[in-house]
């Protein structure tokens, strides 16, 4: 529900949504109407898999507020196909995890391929010629996405313990003592144009980490879920209160309040120039450290909300793309509210 550019989450249920006797009698002459709109598709391109168009439905946008109207609208669709069944969540997960682990890693340097990866994560190999690190930070973020599941699917509350649990599985047997704790060190990164940034100083990251949990406890209810992922992600990164993790303790977080709300697991591409556009819109904003040292308002968040909805809405087509195909028994009467919302585009 959207009141005044402020969204009331509802917490995902997998209660079936009830469907009357006459909807399923539309549900079926809708999905076949699907049915021969992705046989047009395919006999005119002459390909054997199709995809409908979902921007024909949710079209792009740059506006915030439409944008976010949008995803809310996708989510109740996406909702419309609970509950899913057990071995299509697993199909779904298992390929959407791999290429998350792969992607997030490779954001920050590691250098196993996605085949690499799901060797490593479905066989416990070792790849040759490839660093130890690397392995250990492929099986461990697989470990951290499970627990992020873990914690959606039992409605726990985000909280530092829960902070410092994700990053401590991320570390684990790659920096043993830095894992799960925050650093006692200053840090800083070399930018692209070769200027040094400089993180906020250690002796007052506990009280950044303090603010930053009572902003989460503040607006948790009122803010749209994808506005608040995308700012406990952006904040963190800027705090940056860890020694090593930071980007990949972000990106988790930031998909575990999306999974707590029903949203799907969000990825970040980490191809060369989609990285670089995501370092660029994540350095538009002023860091922490002026803001808090310097006395100066924080920059403007909303670039990076709007990066972050995008992918989130990127996700949403794929989950709606995969399961409006599904052909199993028990999803005959699933996806009413999907089927109808698209039924007006599919001619």
């Amino acid at each position: 529900m959207m009141k005044n550019g402020t969204h009331i989450p509802t917490i995902n249920s997998d209660q079936a949504i009830p469907v009357s006797p006459q909807e399923k009698q539309e549900l079926v002459a809708i999905k076949e109407q699907f049915t021969s709109c992705l046989h047009s598709i395919m006999e005119n391109n002459k390909q054997t898999h199709a995809r409908f168009d979902l921007e024909k439905v949710w079209p792009k946008t740059n506006n915030l507020d439409e944008l976010y109207d949008q995803l809310s609208d996708m989510k109740q669709c996406l909702d419309s196909f609970r509950p899913i069944s057990p071995d299509t969540i697993k199909d779904m997960q298992t390929l959407w995890d791999m290429q998350y682990t792969y992607e997030s890693n490779r954001i920050e340097g590691n250098s196993l391929t996605l085949d690499e990866t799901m060797h490593v994560i479905e066989k416990g190999l070792t790849i040759g010629g490839k660093p130890l690190n690397d392995y250990l930070e492929a099986v461990n973020h697989q470990e951290a996405i499970q627990f992020v599941r873990d914690l959606s699917e039992q409605n726990t509350e985000f909280n530092e313990r829960a902070l410092l649990s994700i990053h401590q599985l991320i570390l684990q047997g790659i920096r043993e003592r830095d894992a799960g704790v925050y650093r006692k060190q200053p840090v800083f990164i070399l930018q692209s144009d070769g200027t040094r940034h400089e993180f906020p100083q250690a002796f007052i990251l506990n009280k950044l980490m303090e603010d930053y949990f009572i902003f989460y406890d503040e607006n948790k209810d009122t803010m749209h879920p994808v506005a608040m992922a995308a700012h406990l992600h952006q904040k963190l990164v800027n705090i940056h209160p860890f020694i090593d993790g930071n980007g990949r303790s972000s990106r988790l977080v930031m998909n575990l309040h999306l999974l707590k709300h029903g949203y799907p697991i969000s990825i970040i591409d980490s191809e060369i120039t989609k990285r670089q556009e995501y370092y660029r819109i994540l350095g538009d904003y002023q860091s922490v450290q002026q803001g808090t040292q310097q006395g100066v308002e924080d920059g403007n968040s909303e670039p990076f909300q709007l990066f972050v909805a995008q992918k989130v809405k990127n996700s949403l087509f794929e989950y709606l793309s995969f399961l409006s195909a599904d052909q199993n028994d028990d999803a005959t009467d699933k996806g009413y509210l999907f089927f109808k919302t698209i039924q007006p585009y599919l001619d």
